[in-house]
């Protein structure tokens, strides 16, 4: 099976035989796209009877509002795989029906399935409250702190040591800022990814209710005061100029890779285009953590995407949609993603393999990344959230960081503005629903 990701395998001639078509709709782009289309001509060349036909949309919106057509329609006529963000989890459990859980599409269709062969990270958040497997990771990611590390050691910290913890962050970003005159020591990505819902989750509080979003009418539970004090620090530290906040005008990644700000919480799923790009003494270490809340801490969040499995489909596609996942999740194709992508593998032997290959020798940034999913066991409140409107919730959570930054709100006010908001949006969903 390695050779099939073997540029000669992929310019085998199609076999001259009737195939089942299986579509895929999803709205990558760029790289991702480019590995999506790559598997699947691979997945082809393995399997003559059947053909994997990608479909790509223009937006993650555009794909969601094409599922809920289908799950109105009496007899759904898209494709049975999805490729959604991990964000738009929640909106795929509310298709309802429509939503065939991968593990359940595996064992129908007679393909290999073992729940323990996954992370257990991974197993909680992409599972539900009963233990199905709901959907299959793709392009697996976790936020990690990415530093350079002479700009740290300069200043007269050590990087591996002094960036465990938030305070230690805080510490030598304002060190950083301090010699360059107030300059930028820090910017950051998503903040209500990496300073909400993964801030919550390693520090074992929930952010919704209902296992964590689970439930039939969950509320956004997360603890205001915490929240609150986090963003408080964050604010002080922009005040002082060592954190950039968005509101400056700054792009996160750029500004890192520019050398204008020397740290950066972000995703994993940027180590390759970072390290090509860093002319630097790059150092990947993992999110830092509160020691005076936990130690250690519960293992972060899994981003990136999933492959989504729907209903309706004839079985010959449905058994050709079973054998892509089981190609998916195998090693050969884990290790392939991690190789050309970064992505972190979603099994243990996917996982394995790249240990052995070599492709954490290249980028000992993806081992620190894994290490953050491979932690302390998660619990009901360190698992994904998930939530119908995700992307929305986390936008008002964005305008709450927005605004504090900028002066027009406390802390305070602005979480529980953004939990207010949220909690109107489920609300309104859920009517809808009934």
């Amino acid at each position: 099976m390695r050779i099939l990701f073997l540029l000669a395998a992929l310019l085998t001639a199609a076999p001259a035989t009737a195939q089942t078509p299986v579509r895929i709709w999803h709205a990558l782009s760029g790289p991702q796209k480019t590995a999506l289309e790559t598997m699947a001509a691979a997945f082809n060349n393995a399997n003559p009877d059947y053909a994997v036909k990608p479909v790509a949309l223009t937006q993650t919106s555009t794909l969601l509002a094409r599922v809920a057509d289908e799950q109105r329609r009496a007899r759904p006529e898209g494709p049975p795989l999805v490729i959604v963000s991990e964000a738009a989890a929640g909106d795929m459990v509310a298709a309802g029906g429509l939503a065939y859980p991968v593990s359940q599409l595996l064992t129908d269709m007679a393909e290999p399935y073992d729940p323990e062969a996954f992370l257990p990270a991974v197993r909680a958040s992409f599972s539900d409250a009963a233990g199905a497997l709901l959907a299959l990771p793709f392009l697996l990611t976790t936020p990690v702190l990415y530093v350079d590390a002479k700009a740290v050691r300069d200043a007269g910290f050590d990087p591996a040591k002094d960036l465990k913890t938030w305070a230690g962050f805080e510490g030598v970003a304002a060190r950083i800022s301090a010699a360059g005159g107030g300059s930028c020591a820090a910017a950051m990505q998503a903040p209500p990814w990496i300073a909400v819902e993964n801030l919550l989750a390693m520090h074992d509080r929930p952010f919704a209710s209902f296992d964590n979003g689970r439930g039939t009418d969950p509320r956004i539970s997360a603890d205001v005061d915490f929240l609150a004090r986090h963003l408080t620090r964050l604010v002080d530290m922009a005040r002082g100029g060592a954190l950039r906040p968005r509101t400056s005008g700054v792009e996160p990644v750029g500004a890192f890779v520019g050398r204008a700000c020397p740290m950066l919480l972000g995703t994993s799923g940027l180590l390759g285009h970072i390290r090509s790009r860093a002319a630097f003494d790059l150092a990947v270490l993992p999110l830092p953590y509160l020691d005076d809340v936990t130690n250690p801490p519960k293992p972060s969040l899994p981003g990136g995407f999933a492959l989504w499995a729907l209903r309706g489909r004839p079985p010959a596609e449905m058994k050709g949609a079973a054998k892509f996942a089981a190609f998916v999740a195998s090693p050969d194709a884990q290790a392939w993603l991690a190789r050309e992508l970064r992505s972190i593998p979603s099994t243990f032997e996917g996982w394995r393999r790249v240990q052995t290959d070599g492709t954490t020798t290249a980028e000992p940034g993806l081992a620190v990344a894994a290490s953050e999913l491979a932690g302390q066991m998660p619990t009901a409140a360190s698992k994904s959230p998930r939530l119908p409107g995700k992307a929305d919730i986390e936008g008002y959570f964005e305008a709450a960081f927005d605004n504090a930054f900028l002066g027009t709100k406390q802390p305070r006010p602005a979480v529980v503005d953004a939990v207010q908001r949220a909690d109107i949006l489920l609300r309104e969903r859920r009517d809808g629903e009934r």
